[in-house]
């Protein structure tokens, strides 16, 4: 059964651009997977100074539904993913209508018992799926993700379809 990352109140897929600044410890932007989100804030003064080994990624909120506005959220994670996005298959679709409103994965097992143990371990909590450096959405883990058959859902269309594009490419 899947299981899904979590429900926002928001369309809650969301492309970001990376903010790693120029030097110090944030200069290397993270590789592509899911990680748990260490501090966020919009105001980049409230996450600094970074540790070494964290990464600061700014959240641009490029897909909320029209009219939806959120300034933008500095995100501090670290710079490996908890998990890698190691999936069995291909990402696959969920269409309603016609349109791309969900995604499903299923992650290898090595992968599936790390996400076991993150989203245990950060129940009530935030986490960042990261592709190519950049956070393409932000979850609030409500539930334990067991067996890495994930489902992530409530997304707007133009953005679902561009999540599973990107996740396609990774995935190749």
């Amino acid at each position: 059964m899947c299981r899904c990352v979590c429900t926002c109140s928001l369309a809650f897929l969301i492309a970001i651009h990376a903010g790693a600044a120029s030097n110090g410890p944030s200069a290397k932007k993270p590789t592509s997977g899911v990680f748990a989100v260490l501090r966020e804030s919009v105001k980049e003064k409230d996450v600094l100074p970074l540790k070494d080994g964290e990464a600061l990624l700014v959240h641009r909120h490029r897909y909320l539904k029209a009219g939806d506005k959120e300034p933008p959220r500095y995100v501090v994670v670290r710079r490996r993913p908890d998990v890698t996005l190691d999936l069995i298959g291909e990402p696959r679709a969920i269409k309603q209508g016609g349109e791309v409103m969900g995604i499903l994965l299923t992650l290898q097992p090595k992968a599936a018992q790390t996400l076991e143990r993150l989203t245990t371990a950060h129940l009530d909590k935030h986490v960042a799926i990261v592709l190519g450096g950049e956070i393409v959405t932000v979850h609030w883990v409500r539930t334990v993700i067991k067996n890495g058959d994930v489902q992530i859902t409530n997304c707007t269309p133009g953005a679902a379809a561009y999540l599973l594009e990107q996740l396609k490419r990774e995935w190749k």
